[in-house]
């Protein structure tokens, strides 16, 4: 009978403190505490970066609220309630929580004063959520990020300690990480590392207490503190596969393209979503500015040195300074801006020739400015085309965006009523050469009624684009060319313009939220109103902004004010978000159309000496204000204080003659043009043409260190000595008999095949034999263990020569099952 607890035999006797602690509550058991410490470092790992990493300047303690979750989960999870009563209790605690730091961000004031508070901000809120406009309270979305973080943590420890498994509560916490990691987070390895780490070691954890869990059903007795020998393993075990995954090769471009298009889907959302959060920090995917549809005031923002793009003129007589427009904005909302109604428009054939013998005719005022332009980082940089001035050449296919107002219904000269045209035949064949169709629309009966286009100028330019849309986002080290023609139009040609503007100009770019203060329309007029033209008064407006002083620290504006009026009565100060808002509505009050612009600007002190290149970086993004003036278009000003009030590209004085610089009167405002493409340069410069899919990566970036390399083989073979060190020291002190069979279960049960309970040594001898058919011999070790630790009887020579024979086929069978055990589907156990 002694044979049948042979997997009983090498267990030690408990200590007293071992035999104190099994006596203490379930709750806090040593194998409650290990997991407890592994759930907190986990949670720690992802709350300590939302907090400190910028989403929010009035983030709440998501930390406390998070240690709080796993208490309560932890006592919820180990009492015998039951689910359907557990978890609604959990819920009922967690909005105690929740409402209690609501409360705590609502002060101050006594309870009613904070109470009304937050009716009234989550009143407003949800005004703001129904009209497309922009919030600058933080409340609503912090309250979010707390609800979200007690339910994610109390699933995390529900997860672990009731149902033994951590790879459903690892994912709400690994998905808050991809999101900090895609949208704000630059520095997060050391949390990813540690969440990895913790992670590992928590399904580790879980499927050793599951199985202890059926060995004290079975009565089968374990080793004290089992957990923290696998615990060591385990750890050592990641440490391994960290290290092979940091050197293994990743390819071209760093992340596979699904991958890639994942978080590219989630920045889109991220961006899209900024109206509804408040006056969030971002130091990465959005360091200021998105280019996409919302722009919301930031509040206080670090703009570091992370280069952005490397930019070379190709032109040698044309010089800097460089304004580089990303997107334009057109609607404000009190708490950040967004881009109103817009349209794609495919690109006419190539206007780029046109263009330039109108500047050779002299009947354009402007420069030309031909750029390359490469991508030195992952950026949103890569989301949009950047252009000086107004493009009129680009390298890469696109789609443009235009107002929805600036489109137009024509009735087209149709041979038939147009039933058995198609929509594509229609556009293509029956309007005029300066239309390009976007949509058809026909009656009841199918017959074309009319076709909205948009309308080219007479030499085929697109003349209201104001988004250049790559489609996919350009790749870092990738480039393209692009041509741009900066107006120089004087003074006295602006001063001359007059007012007469189109009346879809007026409708789209006069707009304001009801709600700005008079104050802000009482200091427009007291500033600009004595001044003759609109160009006067932009200048007056201009002048006056330049006295309020940059600061990039500023204080978030309080909810529910109008930021522009915040900031020209109450901070008085801020950066080039501030400065340009503040003379966009203030021209608007004014009756003249201005939008907001937003991009990169490069000067002289930005150019590498060596490269000859402007590299601009998160310090170089800017924004400013274009006004509309008939006859001459959109013209940037620039009421910010940090740089020069003039950001026009100049050219040599040997160009004067170039006829790139002439009389600017027929062109309303020179847009994009594109032939499928293809780059025109400006006559008489010469341009490389570039590789199918832009530049190659660059050459410096790949530079092999042996060093690094011999570290780290190093390393890896310090890590294998110790697991064979460690392999040979568990059995060191047994027979030989003994080693070989503890080795042999061992490995049986990592490949899968586990002795049952009072299961003697031949019969995991004949399972063994069943499933390693190949193999012979399993019964001879069996005989040589049960021999060697009841009989206590000393192996000979022979018989020890035979297991070496024996063993390394076996040893070879059951790594090979230990190899296939992912991919072999276990079958259920027998009950």
């Amino acid at each position: 009978m002694a044979e049948l607890d042979w997997t009983q035999a090498g267990a030690p006797r408990r200590s007293l403190a071992d035999s104190l602690l099994l006596r203490l509550p379930r709750v806090i058991d040593w194998e409650a505490l290990i997991t407890l410490g592994l759930l907190l470092l986990a949670v720690t790992a992802v709350t300590v970066p939302l907090e400190e990493g910028g989403w929010s300047k009035q983030m709440p303690p998501l930390t406390t609220v998070g240690v709080a979750g796993i208490i309560a989960a932890m006592l919820l999870a180990r009492s015998r309630l039951r689910f359907y009563v557990a978890w609604p209790l959990g819920i009922v605690v967690g909005a105690g929580v929740v409402f209690w730091q609501v409360l705590v961000m609502a002060g101050p004031g006594d309870l009613e004063d904070r109470l009304v508070s937050v009716h009234d901000r989550f009143g407003a809120w949800f005004d703001v959520a129904f009209s497309n406009a922009v919030t600058n309270d933080s409340l609503p979305f912090n309250t979010l990020v707390i609800s979200l973080t007690w339910l994610g943590v109390f699933i995390f420890a529900w997860s672990v300690y009731r149902w033994h498994n951590a790879w459903i509560g690892l994912v709400p916490g690994g998905a808050a990480l991809v999101l900090d990691l895609v949208l704000v987070g630059d520095q997060l390895t050391g949390a990813v590392v540690l969440y990895m780490l913790c992670g590992f070691l928590l399904v580790m954890q879980t499927n050793l207490l599951s199985q202890m869990g059926r060995w004290r059903q079975g009565g089968a007795q374990y080793p004290a503190l089992i957990n923290v020998t696998f615990l060591h393993m385990s750890l050592w075990a990641l440490v391994a596969v960290m290290a092979v995954a940091w050197i293994v090769p990743v390819g071209p471009y760093n992340t596979p393209a699904p991958i890639q298009g994942v978080f590219d889907e989630i920045t889109t959302v991220g961006r899209d979503f900024v109206r509804l959060a408040g006056p969030l920090r971002s130091h990465k995917v959005v360091p200021v500015h998105s280019y996409s549809g919302v722009l919301p005031f930031q509040g206080s923002v670090n703009l570091g040195e992370r280069e952005l793009l490397s930019v070379r003129i190709t032109d040698p007589n044309v010089r800097g300074p460089l304004l580089l427009r990303g997107a334009v904005y057109d609607r404000y909302e009190g708490g950040g801006w967004t881009t109103g109604d817009r349209r794609e428009v495919p690109f006419p054939p190539s206007a780029a020739e046109a263009v330039r013998d109108a500047v050779s005719n002299k009947e354009l005022e402007g420069l030309v400015v031909p750029l390359e332009i490469t991508l030195e980082a992952k950026s949103v940089v890569g989301t949009v085309i950047f252009t000086p001035g107004v493009p009129i050449a680009v390298s890469q296919k696109l789609q443009a965006e235009v107002p929805a107002g600036s489109t137009n219904a024509v009735k087209p000269r149709l041979p038939t009523r147009g039933w058995k045209l198609s929509d594509e035949k229609v556009m293509r064949e029956y309007l005029a050469s300066q239309e390009i169709g976007l949509q058809v629309l026909r009656d009841a009966y199918g017959a074309v009624l009319k076709v909205e286009v948009v309308r080219l100028d007479e030499r085929g330019v697109l003349g209201e684009a104001v988004l250049l849309n790559p489609g996919e986002r350009i790749k870092r080290h990738r480039s393209y060319n692009v041509t741009g023609f900066v107006s120089t139009a004087s003074a006295d040609d602006l001063r001359e313009a007059g007012d007469h503007y189109p009346r879809w100009i007026t409708q789209e770019y006069l707009q304001l939220p009801y709600g700005v203060p008079d104050r802000v329309r009482n200091l427009a007029e007291q500033l600009a109103t004595a001044e003759p033209t609109a160009y006067d008064r932009a200048k007056a407006l201009e002048t006056y902004l330049r006295q309020y002083p940059v600061d990039y620290q500023v204080e978030d504006v309080p909810p529910g004010r109008d930021t522009v009026d915040y900031f020209l009565f109450e901070s008085r100060r801020g950066y080039f978000d501030y400065h340009a808002s503040a003379m966009v509505v203030m021209l608007r009050t004014l009756g003249v159309p201005a939008r907001l612009a937003v991009g990169l600007v490069g000067e002289e002190d930005d150019i590498d000496t060596e490269t000859g290149r402007f590299m601009l970086r998160d310090r170089n993004v800017y924004a400013w204000p274009e006004v509309y003036f008939p006859g001459s278009g959109w013209v940037a000003f620039n009421p910010s204080p940090d740089r020069p009030a003039d950001l026009r590209p100049t050219a040599r004085a040997s160009a004067l003659d170039d006829d790139r610089i002439l009389r600017r009167s027929l062109l309303d405002d020179l847009p994009v043009s594109s032939s499928e493409g293809a780059f025109v340069p400006p006559e008489g410069v010469e341009v490389h043409p570039l590789p199918e899919g832009g530049l190659p990566l660059s050459s410096n970036g790949g530079s092999s260190r042996p060093w690094v390399v011999s570290a780290i083989t190093a390393f890896l073979a310090a890590i294998a000595g110790a697991v064979f060190l460690g392999w040979q020291r568990s059995v060191a002190g047994m027979p030989y008999p003994q080693q070989v069979w503890e080795k042999t279960v061992r490995l049986a049960t990592w490949g899968g095949l586990p002795p049952e309970p009072g299961q003697t040594p031949h019969d995991y001898a004949g399972r063994l034999g069943k499933r390693f058919r190949g193999v012979r011999g399993w019964r001879d070790l069996a005989d040589a263990y049960t021999a060697s630790l009841y009989g206590r009887r000393e192996i000979g020579e022979k018989d020890a020569g035979h297991l070496r024979e024996i063993w390394p086929d076996a040893r070879g069978a059951m790594l090979r099952g230990v190899l296939r055990r992912p991919l072999r589907r276990e079958p259920r156990s027998r009950r």
